[in-house]
Order: structure tokens, then C-alpha cells, then sequence
């Protein structure tokens, strides 16, 4: 996404050149890639031209802003539906959960498009007008341009204009503003069709990870519990069933928010942890709002205090993986080994994408992972995983050769180098489609991100 928010920076355009997700992202990324620019020293470039370690971080700044407005929106809303307490508790949940706190560091859709959504329900709670309805409509709208299944933000306003007053005039007005925003973002880029094959592209994903359980039992067992947080998820169920057993509005509008938003994600395989972000917010604020349904004074006191220490385990986890998206991942350290020992023009064997520690120009046409994700702009496919090179040749069969191996321990070849990300515990529990290298849950025994690499000369 770096990369086309770059070029559209520079060319200043609204066409991504990428239509498998809705543009909204983009946009917002292109616009932070033109307050870089503005700063003195700063350039907008390929990443074969220019380091875009800065491109890469203002980018992934847009996210991290949004996981924080995530958190003080979840605050707004459970104050406002429960009480104070209610809210601190709910804000904590969020504000530890390991995977919110993954997905603000890294410039992918999902952090934004929960802002977007949470912003929707945020202003469909305190709507009592037309234009009020208009406006949470329009958010839900913005959702949907951000990550197409955000957009079921638009269920909990519908719910609540159906059990409010005025019914009609408010389910007009937010269906409109949905519509409007809709339509705003999509004309002028246009591609339309392009957007409909990426529909058709998500929707027909789901195939290629048939080996994978479907997402009522997988976010069940392994996103929601490691992705929100053991504790957190037990406050959230008990929070879904003293709503279940009150019937308030407001908890039945964040109950249909949460079936619009995990229905698309039920019967799928494609079960990466990250697709529930955007029901996180509404089941923290949910258990946040246990503290409410005890009499005020001393035993509320008691139940925020035992809420909070079930807290404990997610901040933990989340305080790890922190510290240690900080440390040097192996795929840097190979690169330096290789810099400082590898003669000008020797050839790397590399073996997978994901692990590389470079990539040289024949790569930027060879589309390594699917023709969608290809644009044929310099700009745009020059950012690829690793660093570019001029000093070395990838894959070419030039000699000398230096073997660069993600395997083990233990090794499995004669190594020159080995780099490796620790040991981690038998019971860590990763992402398996989107690992990044780095347990989301139990980190114990881990050092750094990365793959580990060996890194043999002579082929």
C-alpha cells in the first residue's frame, strides 16, 4: 500500500493502480506521503531511488492514529451507553488488546477502518435528526471505502433508527449518507469494474486456504482469545450475556453490530486475525459494561479493580511485542552480514519471497505473489519485501554464490552466518496467514522478528 500511496503523492493522483481493496486507505496514506514531502530534506520516491523508511513511517503514523481515536471513540460510546467506570474499563480492554496494538504499527487498512466504524457508531448513538443520521450514515459509508466488511458499522445506525422515534426519516437519511460517501470516494478514482473483479477476487479468496478451519471456529478459539486478549474476551462474553439478558437498546444495537460484522467472516477460510479488528471496540465496550450493572459503591469498585487485572495478561503480551518489533529482525542482519562480507557482484540464492534479505531489479516485474498486486508503475512495485540492491544479483546464477536459507534451527546446511529470531515456546501463538515472524500471544523465548536464516557461500 506504501508504494502506490507514494506514487499518488508525487503524480497527485487519486488512482491507486490497485483495486482489490476500496481506496479510502489510500487516500489517507497519499496524503500523509504529501505532508512528508512538504518537510525540509524529505523527498517522495522509488524505493530503488530513495531509503523509504520515511514513506514507510508516515504511513504507518495514519495507523497508529487511528488505533488511538479507536480507543477514545470506544470511551466516548461506553460512557455515554454505561458510565464512567464502564468506559475506563472498556478503553483499558482495547488499549492492551495485542492484536489492536499490532495492527496500529503496521500502514494496512484495518486500523483505520475500525476508527471509521467505531466513529460511525459513535455518532449513530447520539443521533436524534436527520442530518445527525445523515452524518452516522455517511461514516459507515467511509467504513465501507476503507475495508469493505467495515461498512457493517452501518446495522448498529440502522438499529438504532429503527427503535428510536421518526423512524422512516432516520433510516432514509442514514441509508443517503452511506450512499453519498459511497459514491464519493469511488467516482473519482472510477474503475468500477476493476473494484467489482476485487470484490470477486476477496469474496473467491476463501479457496485457496480450504486447509484452514472456517472462521466460526477459528476467531472463536484463536483470534478473538489471543487477538483480544484472554481476560478481555472473558469480560466480553459475560458482557454479551447480561445484555442478552437486559434487552437495553443499546446493547442490542451493539449486538447486531457484532452479527453484521462476524457473518461475513463465519464461513470463510481465510481466517486472518486481523478481519476481526473491527469488532473488538464494541465487545470491549460491551464488558466494560458489566462494572455498570453492579450497585455503585464499594462492589463496583471490586468489579473495575477485577476487570483490570484481567487485563493483565493482554498488556503483557502487548508490552512484549512492542519491545520486540523494536529489535533487529533477522532479515536486517543477514542484509548487514552480506554487505560486510559478500564481494560487489556475488549472487544471492534466495528461496522466498518473504524472507528475503534484498531484491534486485528482476524482481520488480516477476510479480512474486499474484498479478493483482502488480501495477507495471516503477514507483508503486519498487517497494518490495527486503531491501533493493545494486551490489549483488538475485537468483541470476552468477558466481560467488552465497545460499540464503529461512530454515531451523537446527540448520540445515553448512552456514557462513545464522541468524535467528530465538526459541520461541512450543505454545507461542502466531497468525498463521500473517505471522510477520512474531507470536501475537506468548512471545517468551523470542528475541526478535524474522525468519531464521542461514547464509552459506558456495552454493
Amino acid at each position: 500500500m506504501v508504494g502506490r500511496a507514494v506514487r499518488m503523492a508525487a503524480e497527485q493522483s487519486l488512482d491507486p493502480l490497485f483495486y482489490v481493496y476500496p481506496p479510502l486507505v489510500f487516500d489517507l496514506f497519499a496524503a500523509a506521503e504529501a505532508v512528508l514531502s512538504a518537510l525540509p530534506g524529505q523527498h517522495l520516491g522509488a524505493a530503488t531511488e530513495i531509503s523509504p523508511g520515511a514513506e514507510i513511517l508516515a504511513a504507518r503514523l495514519v495507523s497508529a492514529a487511528a488505533g488511538v481515536l479507536t480507543v477514545l471513540l470506544a470511551f466516548a460510546v461506553a460512557r455515554r451507553a454505561y458510565g464512567l467506570g464502564a468506559a475506563f474499563l472498556a478503553a483499558c480492554a482495547l488499549a492492551v488488546a495485542p492484536l489492536a496494538v499490532r495492527e496500529a504499527h503496521f500502514a494496512t487498512t484495518d486500523a483505520v477502518a475500525t476508527a471509521l466504524a467505531m466513529a460511525s457508531i459513535w455518532a449513530g448513538q447520539r443521533a436524534g435528526s436527520r442530518r445527525a443520521y445523515l452524518l452516522a450514515g455517511a461514516l459507515a459509508g467511509l467504513a465501507a471505502t476503507s475495508k469493505y466488511t467495515a461498512g457493517a458499522a452501518l446495522v448498529y445506525v440502522l438499529a438504532r433508527a429503527v427503535s428510536g422515534s421518526d423512524r422512516r426519516s432516520a433510516i432514509v437519511s442514514s441509508g443517503l449518507g452511506f450512499l453519498l460517501a459511497v459514491v464519493l470516494v469511488l467516482a473519482p478514482v472510477g474503475h468500477f469494474g476493476a473494484y467489482w473483479d476485487g470484490l470477486g477476487f476477496l469474496l473467491g479468496r476463501s479457496r485457496e486456504f480450504a486447509g484452514m478451519p472456517p472462521g466460526w471456529s477459528y476467531h472463536a478459539t484463536r483470534s478473538l482469545p489471543f487477538g483480544l486478549g484472554v481476560g478481555a474476551l472473558a469480560l466480553a462474553l459475560a458482557g454479551l450475556a447480561a445484555a442478552g439478558w437486559r434487552h437495553r437498546r443499546e446493547d442490542l444495537c451493539l449486538f447486531a453490530y457484532l452479527v453484521a460484522g462476524a457473518l461475513p467472516l463465519a464461513f470463510s477460510h481465510e481466517v486472518f486475525f486481523r478481519y476481526v479488528l473491527p469488532l473488538l471496540p464494541a465487545l470491549c465496550i460491551l464488558g466494560g459494561g458489566l462494572v455498570e450493572r453492579v450497585p455503585a459503591g464499594r462492589a463496583r469498585r471490586l468489579v473495575l479493580a477485577a476487570g483490570l487485572l484481567l487485563l493483565l495478561p493482554s498488556a503483557y503480551n502487548s508490552a512484549r511485542g512492542d519491545l520486540l518489533l523494536g529489535a533487529t529482525d533477522t532479515r536486517r542482519q543477514a542484509a548487514a552480514w552480506l554487505d560486510a562480507n559478500a564481494p560487489a557482484g556475488a549472487d544471492l540464492r534466495i528461496h522466498s519471497y518473504w524472507s528475503q534479505p534484498f531484491y534486485d531489479a528482476r524482481e520488480l516485474g516477476g510479480n512474486p505473489l499474484h498479478p493483482l498486486y502488480a501495477t507495471g508503475e516503477p514507483v508503486a512495485d519498487s517497494f518490495q519485501q527486503g531491501l533493493y540492491t545494486t551490489r549483488f544479483s538475485v537468483n541470476s546464477g552468477g558466481t560467488p554464490c552465497y545460499d540464503v536459507v529461512a530454515s531451523g534451527p537446527p540448520w540445515q546446511t553448512a552456514a557462513s552466518a545464522q541468524f535467528s529470531p530465538g526459541r520461541p515456546a512450543p505454545d507461542a501463538v502466531y497468525d498463521e496467514l500473517d505471522a510477520f515472524y512474531l507470536p501475537l500471544w506468548n512471545l517468551d523465548g523470542v528475541d526478535r522478528p524474522g525468519p531464521a536464516i542461514t547464509i552459506a557461500a558456495d552454493c
